[in-house]
């Protein structure tokens, strides 16, 4: 083993060690996720099954943003994140620079990839500015589009909104009109409020509703009347990082109990108007700038 070669391999890996230090400390002060996806949690969030036949072929690094089995050994760069891995890290770097690499192994999903074997020679390349590498690839099937930038909760989203598609035909009936929500588990919220509708539907005009008339119907006259009062109130500048649906469902919510109290009906525009009243940030915002102008005189 050549001791010049040896010692540049380890100096490497500390670099590469520095690397992640710093992007683990950007990803607290960004609040975007670093983390390797596993694949288990998306075949199972997008129940997986049976790959395409093994193929042999190129594939570009930077789409490589999962893993098998080494969760807590790479970041999303893959770089690494133990010190303990310096031996192994620093003798595939002298592998590459000697005898060149064998193929890795990866399973494909859309258009992102997760290492099922090769972990340390994916981390390697990465680290040597290479853009591709040959795999053996193993294909997976979806009909969810991924991105590279997805962490699972990403995913697990994607997921549930193609599945309320294709459960209520939103997307076909009522193209332009975007439904997107930003906490798993709200897009089911979603399906069953329209599915209460068309059952209402149903009960009104003593016959069987279908999805697509359903769907249309309560984007027409539930959906955009509340979206039209939250935009009114100007909701979203009170409750940054949510979309109107999230503002839609807590809207409906609130009206439910608004109601419950006041023994009434409760427009959309009313109960959007208490929401902003009792939760907005710019009523505490305007309250805590008079608080300190006060103690500042």
């Amino acid at each position: 083993m050549d001791g010049a070669k040896r010692l540049s391999a380890l100096q490497q890996f500390k670099l590469a060690r520095r690397r992640a230090k710093l992007e683990k400390l950007l990803s607290r002060l960004t609040g975007r996720k670093d983390d390797l996806l596993l694949f288990d949690d998306v075949q199972q969030a997008l129940a997986l099954t049976h790959p395409k036949k093994e193929q042999l072929k190129e594939i570009p690094l930077d789409s490589i943003v999962g893993t098998v089995s080494r969760y807590y050994d790479f970041n999303r760069q893959f770089n690494p994140m133990l010190d303990s891995d310096e031996e192994r890290w620093a003798k595939v770097k002298e592998l590459v620079e000697t005898k060149g690499l064998d193929p890795i192994e990866v399973y494909q999903v859309g258009d992102i990839y997760f290492v099922l074997d090769g972990n340390h020679r994916v981390s390697v390349s990465r680290h040597l500015g290479t853009e591709t590498i040959e795999a053996y690839v193993k294909e997976f099937r979806t009909e969810v589009d991924l991105d590279p930038d997805d962490d699972i909760e990403d995913v697990v989203l994607k997921a549930e909104w193609n599945e309320l598609m294709a459960d209520t035909q939103l997307y076909w009936v009522r193209p332009d009109v975007e439904i997107k929500v930003t906490v798993p588990g709200r897009y089911e919220e979603v399906k069953e409020h329209i599915a209460v509708h068309r059952h209402y539907m149903g009960l009104e005009r003593e016959e069987e509703i279908s999805i697509e008339e359903a769907s249309a119907s309560w984007v027409d006259n539930v959906y955009l009347p509340a979206v039209e009062a939250i935009r009114e109130q100007k909701l979203l500048e009170d409750f940054p990082g949510r979309t109107e649906t999230d503002l839609y469902l807590w809207l409906k919510k609130h009206q439910r109990e608004l109601e419950s109290d006041w023994h009434r009906a409760v427009p959309d525009s009313d109960a959007a108007a208490d929401l902003t009243l009792r939760f907005g940030e710019r009523l505490w915002h305007r309250f805590w700038t008079k608080l300190i102008s006060k103690i500042s005189k």
